[in-house]
């Protein structure tokens, strides 16, 4: 009875598992006006940094029902490259967003996505931060309507197994008044 105590105690004491190998620090960037379509745009990163974690919402596919066959788009507990960016608009009455419908209006809709990369080298990452978008939002991106002035903070998860990442880069898809296409 003593001898079976021990071999249900040691491993408990002595997990079996092997430690994984620690990912790399991944670096923040703060304070630049993202470019778009060959100009700086007035859309001011306040702060953006990145983390591993998971896709936290529920699973996705398409369609999501009947036919064609059903499709994954997003799993919840996938592996991802989770980036959080602070945005600010500072365009205003006197610079106005492209795209100025109506005329001499501050709001602004942007719609970002992000790249990944192992020094030099780009990771490949698909953006699933809005993998079902709701009637309202016609892109799959990160989507936000700021006005003058306003901040808020997005969230883009990008599904990789790599644990390779050491920067990143946001992408703007769109900056303008009228609803991103």
């Amino acid at each position: 009875m003593i001898l079976l105590s021990a071999f249900w105690i040691i491993p408990q004491i002595h997990p079996s598992s092997t430690p994984t190998q620690p990912s790399k620090p991944i670096q923040s960037v703060t304070g630049y006006y993202l470019p778009f379509d060959g100009n700086v745009s007035k859309i001011f990163v306040v702060s953006a940094n990145a983390s591993y974690g998971s896709y936290p919402y529920p699973t996705v596919t398409y369609p999501p029902f009947g036919n064609p066959p059903r499709g994954l788009i997003a799993q919840n507990g996938e592996p991802c490259v989770i980036i959080n960016v602070t945005l600010r608009n500072d365009y205003s009455t006197q610079n106005p967003a492209p795209n100025p419908v109506p005329f001499n209006s501050t709001l602004v809709n942007i719609a970002l996505t992000a790249q990944i990369f192992d020094g030099t080298n780009q990771i490949n990452a698909k953006d699933i931060t809005n993998a079902f978008p709701i009637a309202s939002v016609t892109t799959n991106k990160a989507f936000t309507r700021l006005n003058y002035g306003e901040s808020t903070t997005l969230f883009i998860y990008l599904a990789t197994n790599s644990r390779d990442v050491t920067s990143f880069e946001i992408i703007p898809v769109y900056i303008g008044l009228l609803i991103p296409p």
